[in-house]
C-alpha cells in the first residue's frame, strides 16, 4: 500500500526485543501535521481462516512503542469538514480474503486517556483540565433489529476514554465486510472527537450536531488504546474464528506544531529521547534495620 501521508523521517538505532524476536526500529517521525487521509492495515493470518491472527502495520508503516512493541498511530485533529477537534482518521483496511464478506470487525476500549504536556516534557496520565477522547464506532446489527431507545442511544453516543479510563460501550463494530474478491473488504473511517471545557467551564459535548459544540481543549498530544477483533465464529461453532489483534495506541495531536509532536512521539518511541524537566518528587526516607 502506498503510504497516504507525508512524514519526515530521522534515521535511529533502536532495538526492541520481543518475546518472538528481536524487530528493529528505525524511524523517528517528526511531525503529526498534514498527513492526509491514511489508513492502517489489519491482515489475517493465515487470511480467512480459523485461528487466524489478526496482525496491526505488518509493512511497518508506523512506529512501535519501546516498551511495549505496539504500534502507535500519530494523527491530527482538525479535519475541514468536522472542525478543529475531530477527525476520521486514521481508518480501517481489512484486504479481500483476510476477512469473508459478511464478517465484522469490531473494536475493543483498553487503558485510560494519556495527555503529552510539552511544557514537563512528558506523558501524564490525566489530562490536565478533563478532557476526554470520544470515537464514534457503529451500533451493533441485533441492537439496530431488536435493542430499545435506550440501548441503541448508548451505542450513538460513543466511547469515551478520560483519565479514569473508559466509559460508554467498551466494544461496538466498525464495519462488515464486503463479499469481494479483490481490494478492501473492510475500508471505514470513524470519527474521534475531542472534548474539553469552555470558557463558561462546562464540557464539550461531541454528540452535538455542527462545528462549535467540543469546548476548548488543552492544546497538547492525546494518547489512546484499544484492540480490533471480529466476533465471527469458527466453523466447529464452538470459539471465535479469529485471534484479537495486539492493542494499538492512537495518538492525536491538538494543537502541536510539526517538532513539539515529533517529541511526543519519540518519548514512547525512542527511549531516553526526551529529557524529563519536571520537578523531582520529594526525597524517601531509607529504612534501615538489622538484627540483634
Amino acid at each position: 500500500m502506498i503510504n497516504k501521508y507525508s512524514i519526515n523521517l530521522t534515521i535511529v538505532s533502536c532495538l526492541f526485543l520481543s518475546t518472538a524476536a528481536l524487530k528493529s526500529y528505525a524511524q523517528g517521525i517528526t511531525t503529526c501535521n498534514a498527513f492526509g487521509h491514511f489508513d492502517v492495515i489489519i491482515d489475517g493470518d493465515p487470511a480467512g481462516t480459523d485461528g487466524a491472527s489478526l496482525l496491526i502495520d505488518e509493512i511497518d508503516q508506523f512506529p512501535a512503542e519501546a516498551s511495549t512493541g505496539r504500534t502507535v498511530v500519530p494523527a491530527d485533529f482538525g479535519d475541514f469538514a468536522g472542525g478543529p477537534h475531530k477527525t476520521d482518521d486514521p481508518g480501517w483496511v481489512v484486504k479481500a480474503g483476510d476477512f469473508l464478506g459478511g464478517e465484522v470487525l469490531w473494536f475493543r476500549a483498553l487503558g485510560s486517556l494519556r495527555f503529552w504536556d510539552k511544557d514537563e516534557q512528558r506523558w501524564l496520565d490525566d489530562s490536565p483540565n478533563g478532557e476526554r477522547v470520544r470515537y464514534f464506532g457503529a451500533i451493533p446489527p441485533d441492537v439496530v433489529i431488536n435493542g430499545t431507545t435506550e440501548e441503541n442511544a448508548f451505542y450513538a453516543e460513543g466511547t469515551i476514554w478520560s483519565g479514569a479510563g473508559v466509559e460508554g460501550p467498551l466494544e461496538a463494530p466498525i464495519e462488515q465486510a464486503a463479499g469481494v474478491t479483490s481490494g478492501d473488504a473492510i475500508h471505514a473511517h470513524l470519527d474521534f472527537c475531542l472534548e474539553g471545557k469552555n470558557a463558561e467551564g462546562v464540557m464539550g459535548d461531541c454528540t452535538v450536531p455542527g462545528i462549535g459544540h467540543t469546548g476548548s481543549p488543552t492544546v497538547g498530544a492525546y494518547l489512546i488504546e484499544m484492540q480490533l477483533f471480529s466476533d465471527t465464529v469458527a466453523s466447529n461453532s464452538e470459539q471465535q474464528k479469529y485471534i484479537d489483534s495486539p492493542p494499538v495506541k492512537v495518538l492525536l495531536n491538538n494543537g502541536l506544531v510539526a517538532d513539539e509532536c515529533g517529541v511526543a512521539i519519540g518519548a514512547l518511541t525512542v527511549p531516553n529521547s526526551v529529557i524529563d524537566r519536571s520537578a523531582a518528587l520529594p526525597a524517601a526516607g531509607i529504612l534501615i534495620m538489622s538484627g540483634p
